[in-house]
């Protein structure tokens, strides 16, 4: 089984829109509108089609999908720009096969190349702490809602930072 990972095209909006809701219809942490989310961000102003990639099947078939878009980090003096890993989705059926850390990989890369220094992602600690992703709080990062500090994390692409970012996540309205 060959896949391939590539950018999305406009011929893929609304099959990745179906696999999303599909990928996340059982998932019981999930409020299963991620798909709405995807729609609603790929309107946004600030939305950056290459920094949305999915993955095909031979036939052409998506099974996953994975999207960056920009957030700030606000602090009383500073506004740093960021990116938001949200959301990364593979089908049931290929999930535990290395999918969604190459999505990620991928998405992560051409925000490195588009000189993008820090991504944030609400997850799962025990899977995203594997890709290199650290507790955002230890950064002094924050989340604008209620959430337990483990969930939000940080991953910055570069080694080294003259500054690291530091304050709370505002999100665009597109998030809401």
């Amino acid at each position: 089984m060959q896949i391939y990972l590539s950018t999305l095209t406009e011929n893929d909006y609304a099959e990745s829109l179906d696999m999303i809701e599909a990928a996340f219809r059982d998932v019981p942490h999930s409020n299963h509108d991620e798909h709405h989310l995807v729609a609603q961000l790929r309107k946004a102003p600030e939305y950056r089609y290459e920094l949305e990639v999915v993955a095909k099947l031979e036939t052409g078939d998506i099974i996953g999908h994975a999207m960056l878009s920009e957030v700030k980090i606000v602090n009383g003096e500073s506004t740093y720009t960021a990116l938001a890993l949200a959301p990364v989705s593979v089908l049931p059926e290929y999930q535990q096969q290395g999918i969604g850390k190459a999505l990620i990989q991928a998405v992560e890369e051409r925000a490195k190349a588009d000189d993008y220094t820090t991504v944030i992602v609400l997850g799962d600690p025990g899977y995203y702490h594997q890709l290199g992703y650290q507790t955002a709080a230890d950064y002094d990062i924050t989340a604008p809602f209620e959430i337990a500090p483990e969930y939000l994390m940080v991953k910055f692409l570069w080694d080294q930072l003259e500054e690291y970012p530091h304050g709370e996540v505002v999100y665009p309205e597109s998030f809401n």
